[in-house]
Order: structure tokens, then sequence, then C-alpha cells
């Protein structure tokens, strides 16, 4: 291959990477809404215990009160979610995505997180990194209506009582449900919060649990700020340093977590936050706070911060029916939108067919390959021409050795004497670059191509084909294939006429491409490497017709 279009694969392939990188009765809940769940079930099914006493929080502002409450758990279900709520802090213990049977809700040690969506607020930086005892309180409850449960408990804030309710409201059919948070003075004299805020965060993890070693599946802190969708990870940037917290300020329209496959957002109704807080520390979750301002509150009133709830996939039609301003988390590039939807609509209406999605990638492959058949001719005529014109391209070269600019000018003579596009054997690189970025994005962020078996060893298209681990060291095999199928394919386009620095290039690319490609989705590996051997026999006829026509005459 030509020194130009050498340097257009490399430029291409710069390209790639950068893309890449990146005080009421105890409450009867009726049984067709909620219902106790009893003693007797399993480990994950409540335990009922005495909880009593005062107990002083972390941030050392205000005390609980609480008298003999039973620990509970309340079930709730939609048509979407089954929730299972605990009065022990006021959150939702577990929830389960009935589509696909897949618990979003886990307790993961990696993350030193009980797994819950506790939808925590605290009133001090500290109290937000360490925990605060409202987390481990048991709350009262009642059912206020059939899809509305009220969490409240009484806590001395600053001297002066205060009352804090938590309400739940859940919808049917929808990917939202309501969180909203009373705060009534129950005293006689003006509560006051410390520094004027309060920090509301929805979790710290969000399912299905997943294999962490592989950054894929990394959790991630996002927010918006000023309008701008903002993502926070741990450790530090180009112009930050990694410490036990990350901050922003500004109008924060709402703060969240998100998974590899799913989003938890908390949107306010009728106000927004004054900024960010972000837990940086390794060994916990990636809970993201949201500063809220909290105003002094007269006795007998009440301060309210009602938030809309967002959980579900990251898809952009279900953020926008929520909210408009959500459509960013879904974390998909506008450019590549159409063609990701597309491929996912083709490989789920090809496995229709087939009922293995491994098997339906490869008819994809096949089909996209027939489909640019056309071009690929051309751009492999283009080569074939490149590859006659050797013996005059060295022969310049001799020639115009001293003379690099008399060299250049006489090459594209010779190239347009001929109609030669130097570039036209990059074609079907460039052509698949759509493709295969829309099939990494399909296969990172569909919940649909999760846990997709193929064959043998390959049982998970969304993940690497690990086939054993040695020494902590993975061995991926679909890797070294494409690798090896991607020398097989230079060398049948090298021309003779290349030079020491161009052979040597078509060896240093397959190990950038192993490098890059290692720890790639095994969907997306089989898919470029089923590319190659297209290309590796289609080369191969062409090759073969040609030496029999040079024979014929």
């Amino acid at each position: 291959m030509e020194k130009r279009t050498l340097l257009a694969v490399v430029l291409t392939m710069i390209v790639w990477v950068g893309w890449f990188w990146f005080f009421v009765p105890e409450p009867e809940i009726p049984q067709d809404t909620a219902q106790v769940v009893q003693k007797e079930q399993k480990k994950e099914s409540s335990v009922t215990k005495e909880v009593t006493t005062e107990r002083t929080v972390s941030a050392g502002s205000y005390v609980t009160v609480s008298g003999n409450i039973k620990e509970q758990s309340i079930a709730f279900k939609t048509d979407i979610f089954k929730f299972e709520l605990t009065n022990k802090g006021a959150s939702i213990k577990r929830v389960n995505y009935i589509q696909r049977d897949a618990d979003l809700t886990f307790d993961e040690k990696l993350f030193n997180s009980k797994g819950e969506f506790d939808f925590s607020v605290s009133f001090s930086e500290d109290e937000f990194l360490k925990g605060s005892d409202l987390e481990n309180v048991v709350w009262d409850f009642r059912k206020e209506k059939s899809d509305t449960i009220k969490f409240f408990t009484d806590v001395v804030m600053n001297g002066q009582p205060l009352r804090i309710e938590k309400i739940y409201t859940f919808t049917d059919k929808g990917y939202d449900f309501n969180v909203e948070y009373r705060f009534v003075n129950i005293g006689r004299n003006h509560v006051t919060f410390k520094d004027g805020i309060a920090i509301f965060s929805p979790s710290d993890i969000l399912g299905p649990r997943l294999d962490y070693r592989n950054n894929f599946n990394n959790m991630t802190g996002i927010y918006s700020v000023d309008g701008s969708y903002e993502k926070n990870t741990k450790g530090g940037g180009f112009f930050s340093k990694a410490g036990e917290t990350k901050k922003d300020s500004g109008s924060i329209d709402y703060t969240g977590i998100m998974s590899r496959y799913f989003l938890l957002i908390m949107k306010p109704q009728g106000f927004t936050g004054t900024g960010t807080i972000f837990d940086n520390r390794q060994g916990t979750g990636c809970r993201t706070g949201m500063f809220v301002d909290m105003r002094d509150i007269a006795p007998g009133t009440e301060v309210s911060r009602p938030f809309r709830v967002y959980l579900g996939e990251k898809n952009k039609d279900l953020l926008r029916a929520i909210d408009p301003i959500l459509v960013d988390a879904s974390d998909v590039s506008t450019i590549i939108e159409p063609i990701r939807y597309f491929v996912i609509w083709a490989l789920m209406n090809i496995n229709k067919l087939f009922g293995n999605l491994g098997l339906s990638l490869v008819v994809f492959s096949i089909l996209t390959k027939i489909v640019f058949m056309p071009l690929t001719k051309k751009s492999t005529d283009s080569m074939k021409k490149m590859q006659d014109l050797s013996p005059q391209l060295k022969k310049l070269q001799e020639k115009h050795k001293d003379k690099p600019d008399v060299l250049q000018r006489e090459t594209m003579k010779l190239y347009k004497d001929n109609n030669v596009n130097p570039l036209g054997g990059c074609l079907p690189l460039l052509l698949q670059m759509p493709f295969f970025f829309a099939l990494y994005s399909a296969l990172i962020n569909s919940f649909d191509l999760w846990n997709a078996p193929f064959i043998l060893w390959i049982q998970d298209l969304s993940m690497p084909d690990t086939l054993l681990t040695v020494s902590g060291f993975d061995i991926n095999i679909l890797p070294l294939l494409m690798i090896v199928s991607t020398i097989i394919q230079q060398r049948q386009t090298m021309s003779e006429a290349a030079t020491q620095q161009q052979k040597m290039l078509m060896y240093m690319m397959p190990v950038i491409l192993l490098f890059i490609f290692w720890t790639m989705p095994s969907g997306l590996v089989l898919y470029w490497f089923l590319q190659n051997l297209y290309q590796i026999l289609h080369q191969y006829v062409v090759n073969h017709l040609g030496e029999r026509k040079k024979r014929a005459a």
C-alpha cells in the first residue's frame, strides 16, 4: 500500500482510538397494593426487631427520637418493577426489573454499599461521606393512598424538634416515581439547618451486578449543571487531583448514577440545586449529592423538597417522556444514534429467526458485506491498480530520491494518468466505521444484548470472550484471531514497492489493535473478525482471477 494510503489508515485509527477514550397507629397496608413481608421469609425478607432510644448523628447537629417501632418491609409492584421498601432508613431495599428479571439493587463489598436506593438526605459534607443515623433509624410509616407510602421520624435539630417525612408515590406503568421530603417544625421556635443546606442523593450503587474488573462495567455519577450534562468518575483529572470529594457549583437540574445499562436520576420539582458533591474515595460507590438551600422553618410550618425519579434503561424516548432535559443522560452520541438503533433493530429481527444473537450477528455481518460489495469491489480494484503501478513507482522513487517535491508531483501525475485513487484501498475500513461505532454502542449500552450467548466459550457477547485466566490475566481468543486476520489482509494488499517503514507499520498496527480490542465486547470483536475474513476471501478471489488473466495473456 502506498505511503499516503497507510498514513490515512493511521490517522483513521488515531481518530478511532480518541473516540473511545473514556405519630399514628401502626399502619395497615392493603394486600392489593402493598403487603408486609413476614418475619419467617428467607434472609432477604425483613427481620422484625425492637428499636428504641436516641442516637446522635455524625454531624452532631441533631438527634433522632424514636420509640419501639418494628422493622418491616413493604412490597409494591408496578407493571415494570417489583419494589421492596423498608422502614429502616425509609429506603427502597430491593428493585427487580420484571421484563428481564434483573435486580437493580444489590449489596457489594467492593463498594462498601448496602445496595439500597436510600434517597438519602444529609446536612453536612461529613455526613454525606460517612452516613447518617437516619439511614439506620427505623421510621414509622403509613399508606396515604393506594400508590403512596409515607415514612416519618422525629429529630431534634439544633435543639428544636423537627419531623422529617419521606414520601414515595409510584406509577403503575411508567419508569418514574416521586420522592418528596417534608421538614415539619413541630416545636415553638425556628428550626435552622447547618450552613443553610441539605444534600440529597439517590444511591451509591446501581445494578445489575456485573464483573467490575472490566472498566466498561464501572458506574458513574451524573448531573446537569447550568444545562450541561456532566459525569463524575473516580480519581483525578487533567486539572484535578484525586481526593475525598469532587465538587461543582451552578444551577443543578438533576443528579443521579449511571451503570452500564441503567440510570437512576433525581430531578427537583419547582426548584434547582446550587451545587454537587461526589464521593471520590476508593472502595466506595458512585454517590453524587445535590446541594439544596434550606431556609429556616417557622413554628407550625413546613418546607417541602419534591423530586421526580427516573429509573430505567438509557433510552432517549423514555427519558424525554419524563423531561427533555434528561435526554443527554442517555450518554449516546447523536451522530451514531440512528445507525445504533438500526443495528439493534436489525439484530433483534434477525434473532427472531435464529434465536441466537451470536448467529444473528454473523448473518448481520454477511448482509452488511453484501450491501457494501459494490463499493468494496471499487476499492479493491483501486488497490489492484496500485499494485500494477508498483514497478513504475519504484522507478520514480529511485529517480527522484533526492527531490521529494518532484517525486510527489510525478507520483500524483502517475495516479491521475492511470485513474487511480491512492486512498481507495481505505474505503472498506472507513465504510465499516459507522457500523463499528454503532455496534460498539449497542453492545455497551443495550440491555437486550446483556448475557447473550453465542457458542462454545463465548457466552456473553457484551463481555470479552475470556477462555481462561492465568495469574489474574484474562486470555481472550477472538482478539488474537482478529489480529492474525488483519495481518493476512494487509499482506494481501502490500505493494511490492513498499518501503521498510511501511512494512514495519503493517506489523505495528495489529499490535495497537490488539491492545485496543483486548477488553472489547466479544460481539464487537467477532463482527470485525468476520469482516476481515470476508475481505481476505474477496481479495484472494480478485488476486486469483488477476493471475489467471495474466497467464491467459
